[in-house]
């Protein structure tokens, strides 16, 4: 007989891994067995609600019972039909690996939670059609609604409590710059490229925002005002990026040389992107998920609306 202690790891494990333990469609019947419903013209058995219903009571310690059985063939019937319209067929080393998995889990081999389950009175091939069916209504709802759930940085943020994610919880900043470059002229002496690099900090210091930049430099000899940039903290010069971490928008950086003569960097905006933070990907990942469940939920119910479902 089935060990109570095995068999309470083995429902608990099932329960965790969200997978409802269901009966085969292509299931054997048995001598005794005989059509009590039909799902547009598709047969459930009473071979297929028995084994269904010892399945629901193995994984839910008991609390559930035919009803619910009922419900669940019904609604795997219409996924299965739905993905068989869609030509979407699982194929068979898929079925296997998620079994494999299942198994793993539960510290045996496939072979022994196959040995498991007829223990506990049920056919293996039940829990493999329901993994079946389940990957198939994974890939007919992806296909379905993959342009439909879309999750904006406002979405992010608003889960996040109204604020964008911070830079310490592994977002990185990206910074919107405007290069300002006083050139040397080639062959210059030191003297002259000694007087621009003046000019570059006395121009930093006075350094009123982007919007002012042409206007700041009307009139100035060999200043070159440069197209925006957007970077990260990372991508500016090393000599930089220390200071970058302490300064604000609207001010400017200290002068570097570059290959023309002086540069310095306006800054004229910064944001933190939140796809590259650690806790704005899962808030992303859950929004989506509980997106995709609530249409995958409404597809569903539009399927059982629109089927002809006969009991007999």
């Amino acid at each position: 007989m089935f060990l109570p202690a095995k068999r309470r790891r083995i429902a608990a494990l099932l329960g965790a891994v969200g997978l409802c333990l269901a009966v085969a469609f292509a299931s054997p019947a048995t001598a005794q067995s005989s059509i009590e419903i039909l799902v547009n013209d598709q047969p459930i058995t009473s071979y297929d609600i028995a084994n269904r219903t010892k399945f629901l009571r193995l994984t839910s310690q008991g609390r559930a019972g035919r009803k619910q059985a009922v419900d669940e063939l019904i609604e795997e019937s219409l996924k299965l039909q739905e993905a068989k319209r869609r030509n979407i067929t699982p194929s068979e080393q898929q079925v296997s690996q998620a079994f494999a998995t299942i198994a793993k889990r539960a510290n045996m081999p496939p072979s022994g939670l196959e040995s498991a389950l007829r223990q506990a009175g049920v056919n293996p091939s039940t829990l493999k059609d329901r993994i079946r069916s389940e990957i198939a209504w994974g890939e007919v709802v992806r296909a379905r609604f993959r342009a439909t759930v879309r999750i904006s940085e406002t979405d992010v943020a608003e889960a996040l409590g109204g604020q964008a994610p911070l830079e310490a919880e592994g977002g990185v900043v990206e910074w919107e710059a405007q290069p300002i470059v006083f050139i040397v002229p080639e062959n210059s002496s030191t003297g002259v490229a000694a007087q621009k690099k003046r000019e570059a900090e006395a121009f930093r210091g006075r350094f009123k925002g982007c919007d002012q930049t042409l206007e700041q430099t009307r009139g100035m000899q060999g200043v070159l005002v440069m197209p925006n940039i957007r970077r990260e903290v990372k991508q500016f010069p090393e000599n930089l990026q220390a200071e970058l971490k302490r300064a604000d928008v609207g001010k400017a950086l200290s002068p570097i040389q570059v290959e023309e003569g002086f540069q310095v960097f306006g800054l004229c905006s910064k944001r933190t992107v939140a796809g590259s933070s650690e806790a704005a990907e899962e808030i992303r990942q859950e929004l989506a998920n509980e997106r995709g469940q609530l249409l995958a939920r409404r597809y569903l119910r539009d399927l059982k609306s629109d089927a002809v479902i006969e009991f007999r």
